[in-house]
């Protein structure tokens, strides 16, 4: 028999791991697995060449550092030694394919506390060792999970804050602003709101040179004293301002379970948004809410361009504006021979067949009338203010009780929780024995909290008893701060992107360039801007400057181009092209006439008289809110009063703003249109008593005009229109008010059916809606009446040379 101390020793490789799926006191640590190894290597003549080593992660993963480079070793190992079967993993399929692929390459495993020898043993019960490793870690797993859940459904969870915030050096759940971060986000948004993409706000803040995140981090580590081991950007990217910017954990809302792992150390997946935990005013707040529901409102209305690219030009209204009639965004159109203006982005990608109209209207224009619009608002507001009527306005005032209901349910809730923590770490306990100090650790903290947030609500609903409610009178320097920041918008009389954002939720334009306004914070309801009559105001405008520039003339031609150069240089929007329907307005009325001379096309053919007429005419028209001014004061006179003597009528005031006016000054009465009276009378702010419309007769207040050269060449289409404005009289004349509204309800969106229904019905209780459009001679005269009453008719002008009924009496047959 010969001696084994002859024999050559066996050359062999361990392997140690440990991870924190390991109960501490059942498993050695990695010294000691390293001791067993050494220890079984001297008592069977071994020799360790090396040992491998994975401390700290899942034996239910194969991808571990070490235990990959020792099966990339293969060629050069011939034994393998490990403490147990455990310590090569815990994963039941993967280890059996472990020992079958080694036993057909002819390598040796020995597990040492297994008594396990792949050279020697037929060991039956190695799949059942695996299939209860595997069950251990599963078991642990399944238990850290359900601990990490009740922590995500509390709000307790304890992880590293994002960008902006840090944690309390001593009380890990108290979480606090990082200043120097909180910089660094406000300036991000600054620049984000001024206009400038997430890409371009990147660039930015590069150029600048400011720290991005992980140079902050690792620049705090250094000054530690310690390595900093991650890798730092240097460089300001899209996705380093997107998730730091749109985080809502900077407006103090805490998520939690927003990504899952289904599969032990499987990929995490994303929970969505309405399955995750949400915490609001859980932590200091870095952005209010206003400022971060206006960054998310400028993201969404941005996020659908797929421009890539660095922009040439700030389109001022990209993002706010709309086609009335196929609902898409307008695209800015920049030309260095034109200013700048927007057109239908259907129509200007896909054509006519896709969107009949360009929808075509100038910055520069929606800039003014945005401007008087703001004016309008700031003007009734400052009336609100010097005339306050608190009782008018919907604010919410505090009330304890409201708070006090709601802290005691969720004082309710939170004690509940807590019993079912305490019930289900005894049932822990009771099924694994052997972790009771892991469980009960565990649940001790958990119990601790659930305690704390008790005793917080509890001081909480003690403090609401002491604490008086805040007073209603606390709104009016809210208003105060409306105004002053309306006043510094107004101030620069030219608004930024940035104010367009903040002040303006949409604009749409329909298919002739006129804008439906539709501004924020409810400041549209403070006044009533008409797009449509201003721009009319201004063609009217630019008309009567015209006729001046004609009586002012002593060459006795004029051209196009001239009269559009002198507007142009007067201020007012208008080149050669858009001109021309102007011109022709000019021939059909007389003053001018076409010539065939090529250097002056058009001769004045009016005297300076008949132009200094014409120019008195169209002032006369424009004067807003006459017609409505002059019926008022005819019924007056018609029933004994003077309007000059016997009461004071204040015409101040822009037509939109005198519903506003009435609830807030001594006024007795007012006259108003609908909705404004049905409104005022809904709120309790006055009542009507009589409609103008019944006492004053029939008066043709809408009438359609056209011209004869039109009426000559186009006679089917004035008899197309003509019966198609009867079939809304034969409507309205044989529904119910309820009828009435339903359909109309599309057009008035800004008044509900109840309120559009009592307005429908009045207007049938007062005959306001005659049976045809035939247009009488006793309602013509009744008009030449009144204007003559009022002092702007000179001379009448007979029935017949103004009105047709032709068309009129044919749509009734």
């Amino acid at each position: 028999m010969i001696s084994t101390l002859t024999n050559p020793p066996v050359v062999i490789d361990g392997y140690v791991r440990l991870s924190r799926d390991d109960n501490k006191r059942n498993y050695s640590s990695i010294e000691n697995q390293k001791k067993i190894i050494q220890r079984y290597a001297e008592e069977n003549n071994m020799v360790i060449r090396h040992i491998y080593e994975d401390d700290g992660i899942s034996g239910y993963s194969f991808n571990r550092p070490d235990f990959q480079k020792m099966m990339a070793s293969l060629d050069t190992i011939d034994v393998i030694v490990a403490k147990d079967l455990s310590r090569i993993g815990r994963h039941n399929a993967k280890v059996l394919l472990f020992l079958e692929e080694m036993e057909e390459m002819g390598k040796r495993v020995i597990l040492i506390d297994d008594n396990y020898d792949s050279f020697y043993s037929d060991d039956d019960i190695i799949g059942i060792k695996t299939w209860d490793n595997e069950r251990h870690v599963k078991n642990t797993s399944r238990k850290v999970k359900r601990i990490k859940h009740m922590e995500q459904e509390n709000g307790t969870l304890v992880s590293r804050p994002p960008f902006g915030y840090t944690r309390h050096p001593l009380n890990k759940q108290l979480i606090l602003i990082d200043e120097e971060a909180a910089a660094i986000l406000n300036l991000e948004k600054e620049i984000y709101l001024d206009g400038n993409g997430i890409r371009k706000t990147a660039e930015i803040l590069t150029s600048r040179g400011v720290p991005t995140p992980s140079m902050i981090d690792k620049e705090r580590h250094e000054a530690l004293g310690l390595v900093y081991h991650k890798q730092v950007a240097y460089q300001w990217s899209f996705g380093m301002v997107k998730d730091t910017l749109f985080n809502d954990y900077n407006n103090g809302v805490l998520r939690t379970r927003k990504k899952e792992r289904v599969t032990i150390n499987g990929k995490d997946k994303k929970v969505p948004r309405e399955n995750q935990y949400i915490f609001p005013n859980h932590h200091p707040k870095i952005f209010d809410d206003d400022t971060m529901k206006l960054l998310n409102e400028v993201r969404d209305s941005r996020r659908h361009s797929q421009y890539r690219g660095q922009r040439a030009h700030i389109n001022l209204f990209f993002g706010c504006l709309y086609c009335k009639d196929c609902k898409m965004k307008l695209t800015a159109i920049n030309r260095p021979d034109r200013k700048k203006y927007y057109v239908c982005g259907t129509y200007n990608k896909k054509g006519k067949q896709f969107c009949r109209y360009a929808h075509l209207v100038t910055e520069e224009t929606l800039m003014d009338a945005l401007v008087q619009y703001l004016i309008l608002c700031r003007d009734s507001l400052a009336g609100l203010i010097k005339n306050p009527d608190l009782s008018k306005l919907k604010s919410e005032a505090y009330t304890p009780t409201d708070s006090r209901q709601r802290l005691e349910s969720e004082l309710l809730k939170v004690r509940e929780e807590l019993k079912v923590l305490i019930t289900q770490k005894v049932k822990e306990i009771t099924a694994n024995p052997s972790m009771n100090e892991i469980i009960t650790e565990t649940h001790t903290a958990l119990q601790q909290d659930k305690m704390d947030r008790i005793a917080a609500i509890e001081k909480t609903l003690l403090d609401l008893t002491t604490e008086p409610p805040i007073p209603s009178a606390a709104i009016q320097p809210g208003l105060q701060t409306a105004l002053d920041i309306l006043n510094e918008v107004l101030e620069k009389k030219k608004l930024c992107r940035k104010d367009i954002e903040v002040l303006v939720e949409k604009i749409v334009v329909d298919q002739d360039g006129n804008a439906d306004i539709y501004l924020k914070h409810g400041l549209g309801s403070l006044a009533a801007y008409d797009f449509k009559v201003d721009r009319e105001n201004l063609k009217l405008t630019m008309l009567i400057e015209s006729i001046r520039l004609l009586e002012k003339d002593e060459t006795g031609f004029t051209s196009v181009k001239y009269l559009a150069d002198s507007l142009k240089a007067m201020g007012y929007p208008m080149h050669k092209k858009k001109f021309i329907p102007y011109m022709k307005h000019l021939l059909d009325l007389g003053p001018v006439e076409k010539t065939d001379i090529y250097h002056h096309p058009y001769r004045i053919a009016a005297t300076r008289q008949q132009l200094r007429d014409v120019e008195k005419m169209f002032i006369m028209v424009g004067q807003t809110g006459g017609m409505p001014e002059m019926v008022f004061e005819y019924i007056l006179k018609k029933n004994g009063l003077d309007p000059q003597t016997d009461l004071t009528i204040d015409q101040s005031i822009d037509f939109g703003l005198t519903a506003a006016a009435f609830t807030s000054n001594d006024a007795d009465y007012t006259v108003e249109f609908e909705p404004f009276a049905s409104t005022l009378e809904k709120e309790g702010g006055g009542r009507v008593v009589a409609s103008l419309g019944v006492d004053s007769g029939y008066v043709p207040y809408t009438a359609y005009c056209v011209k004869q050269s039109y009426l000559k060449a186009h006679p089917e289409v004035v008899q197309k229109f003509t019966n198609a404005i009867q079939k809304g009289m034969d409507y309205v004349n044989s529904h119910s008010a309820e009828e009435i509204a339903k359909a109309i309800q599309p057009q008035f969106k800004e008044t509900d059916l109840e309120a559009l229904t009592t307005i429908v019905g009045r207007c049938k209780d007062q005959d306001t809606w005659k049976k045809d459009t035939v247009f009488e001679k006793e309602s013509f005269e009744l008009l030449e009446n009144i204007l003559e009453e009022a002092g702007q008719l000179k001379e009448r002008v007979p029935y017949e040379d103004l009105v047709t009924t032709e068309y009129s009496k044919a749509a009734v047959k």
